[in-house]
């Protein structure tokens, strides 16, 4: 089957690829409608912290927890997953590119194939995807990613989690709960144009471990200019 989904005319079709490609799962009986916790990833383990600041292809990937408790939390925060009927449907509806990688997996992006992927959540997923093609450009691998030749990457990761007495997320408040918050950015020079594509994303659980809320998913934004090789323009908008 055509991995692109826009060349894919027919609903049911692609409905029923994605159906039968979906990955078995556990799902959090607390999380919000629709939204489960992939159980191996919550409880892999994890780098705290990974720097890779030389060259033209760089990370810097930062997790700060205090204890063993948020080191947990963090890790299900971060496994924690979208309904994937509702990236399928806002693929469908626009017309957007997705990707054969698509099948398998929990999806955390509904729009674009390799460099050019915007994410809908921030996710342990989404967070090894821009490092592993961080970890390629550096060995100059671009063949077999998504991608081509960039003049440069830039990958950045920063999550915290903490305990809060009283807490407002959204249009709720919560009591004795801990609070993860997730900050992804990727940029990129093509030689053509430099997107900068930030996402945000805050998830309340108990210190159980329980999903209460998932805040900020859907709201990547994408800055796109122009590269010091073009002429000066931009374009900004948000997905």
């Amino acid at each position: 089957m055509n991995s692109v989904i826009r060349e894919i005319t027919s609903r049911n079709v692609l409905v029923l690829f994605l159906t039968i490609a979906a990955p078995s799962v556990a799902l959090a009986a607390a999380a919000p409608q629709g939204y489960f916790v992939d159980s191996k990833q919550a409880f892999a383990r994890r780098p705290a912290s990974v720097e890779k600041t030389d060259g033209d292809f760089t990370m810097s990937i930062h997790r700060d927890c205090k204890d063993s408790i948020g080191t947990r939390l963090l890790g299900i925060a971060e496994a924690t997953y979208p309904p994937r009927e509702v990236l399928v449907d806002f693929a469908i509806e626009y017309a957007l590119e997705m990707g054969s990688d698509s099948a398998h997996v929990p999806l955390w992006w509904c729009d674009g194939v390799g460099v050019e992927r915007i994410p809908y959540a921030v996710t342990l997923s989404a967070v090894e995807y821009y490092a592993r093609l961080t970890e390629n450009f550096r060995r100059h691998i671009f063949w077999g990613v998504g991608g081509t030749p960039l003049r440069w990457t830039d990958f950045t990761y920063r999550a915290t989690i903490t305990r809060k007495a009283n807490v407002t997320v959204g249009p709720e408040s919560f009591a004795s709960v801990y609070v993860a918050d997730m900050l992804l950015d990727w940029r990129y020079d093509d030689g053509i144009f430099t997107p900068v594509t930030r996402a945000h994303r805050i998830v309340v659980l108990t210190p159980a471990g329980k999903v209460l809320r998932v805040e900020g998913d859907g709201g990547a934004d994408e800055d796109v200019s122009m590269s010091n090789h073009r002429r000066v323009g931009r374009d900004r908008r948000t997905r």
